[in-house]
């Protein structure tokens, strides 16, 4: 009578033993699953840059306007988009938002501004205000000295400024499904060569020795390169990819 007693409560213990490796080996399985078939968080939206110098130019946003003051209520977008306004009438400028971050400190003296023109078309459009192509750039200015930061922004390592880039499209229709933004590096190379002479004029004078010079002149001189670096649609800038 024991022995089979001590066999009933022995087979009791097996099964609930074997009850419960299923019962985990089920769980096991069904968290894998709820693991597996769990979604992916959705990739953020890259908007589009380029590096120059030490200088990362992040473009933000863009849009047509009829006001010359990019930081009216019509460029208070939070969630732009090509609908979000009227790019075929009425446009007089297209204001361009940029970040620019000192990301890097590489070229910390150099001078590297940024060129950029619109171009929709057979047309281009230039900064606003500037007569010529060649002056429609995003000023970057280094300095030789470490104490003077000269008309560099941001003004300090891994820092940000924000600024718009405005274009004077003089009432013409622009359409955000062709039209893109030409980058353009630009970098002021010195040419020491004997041959080479820099010429500066000067309202007050100056004297060497006995003689009266209305400016001065030394040896050496300045000229800028131009490196293309992208085109950037604004169909990019307004609706950017997943990365």
């Amino acid at each position: 009578m024991k022995r089979i007693v001590m066999i009933a409560l022995l087979c009791l213990v097996l099964s609930g033993l074997l009850i419960g490796l299923a019962f985990a080996q089920g769980s096991q399985e069904t968290q894998a699953t709820a693991t597996a078939e769990e979604p992916e968080p959705a990739a953020e939206a890259q908007k589009p840059y380029v590096d120059w110098g030490d200088y990362r130019y992040i473009f933000t946003n863009v849009g047509p306007s009829a006001d010359i003051d990019p930081q009216s209520a019509i460029m208070n977008w939070f969630h732009p988009s090509i609908y979000d306004a009227n790019w075929q009438e009425g446009t007089n400028y297209v204001h361009l938002a940029i970040t620019i971050e000192w990301w890097n400190n590489d070229r910390p003296i150099d001078f590297m501004p940024v060129q950029l023109v619109l171009h929709d078309g057979n047309r281009s459009y230039i900064l606003f205000g500037k007569g010529s192509s060649k002056k429609s750039y995003l000023w970057r200015r280094g300095s030789h000295d470490a104490n003077d930061i000269g008309a560099r922004y941001p003004d300090h390592l891994h820092g940000d400024a924000k600024v718009f880039f405005t274009f004077s499209t003089r009432g013409a229709k622009i359409d955000p499904a062709t039209a893109y933004i030409e980058v353009t590096g630009m970098l002021e190379v010195w040419d020491w060569g004997e041959d080479s002479q820099l010429y500066v004029d000067k309202n007050l004078p100056q004297f060497d020795g006995d003689i009266e010079y209305q400016g001065w002149v030394r040896p050496g001189s300045s000229y800028f390169t131009f490196t293309p670096i992208r085109r950037i649609a604004l169909t990019e800038i307004l609706n950017p990819a997943p990365q």
